[in-house]
Formats: structure tokens, C-alpha cells, sequence
């Protein structure tokens, strides 16, 4: 099963983001960004600013229901 961390990183390189760049648009870190990657930040506190980021619906990112539909 999928976790938060892996769905993220999956859309991340899909859209061809790096972590700073992610980071950036997000209003975070690239260190934060890789700390939810490693799966050590399980509930981020800009989830809805990674979604948008990501074009994806942060129910999707956080429970992987259904595909990454846009937000």
C-alpha cells in the first residue's frame, strides 16, 4: 500500500518538479519537502498548497482514493 509520502514523490517527478522547485511553489522548504518524502512528516501543515503545487486533490495525496484528480 501507497503511503502520503510515496504518492507525493510519485507526482512530484511526474510533473517533472524538483524538491526546491516543489518547495518553493508550496511555501516550503526543500527540506520539508524531503522530510515528507522520507515518510518522517506524516500530516504537512500546507497540504492544500502541495496539491495545488501538484495539480492533484489532497484527498488523493493523503488516502490515495481513485487517481490523482485535479484539484
Amino acid at each position: 500500500m501507497q503511503e502520503l509520502s510515496h504518492r507525493l514523490k510519485q507526482r512530484r517527478e511526474e510533473m517533472r518538479f524538483t524538491q526546491a522547485k516543489l518547495g518553493e511553489l508550496a511555501g516550503m522548504s526543500q527540506q520539508s519537502i524531503q522530510l515528507i518524502e522520507a515518510g518522517e512528516t506524516q500530516r504537512p501543515r500546507k497540504l492544500l498548497e502541495l496539491a495545488n503545487a501538484l495539480k492533484c486533490d489532497a484527498t488523493w495525496l493523503v488516502y490515495g482514493s481513485s487517481g490523482p484528480q485535479a484539484a
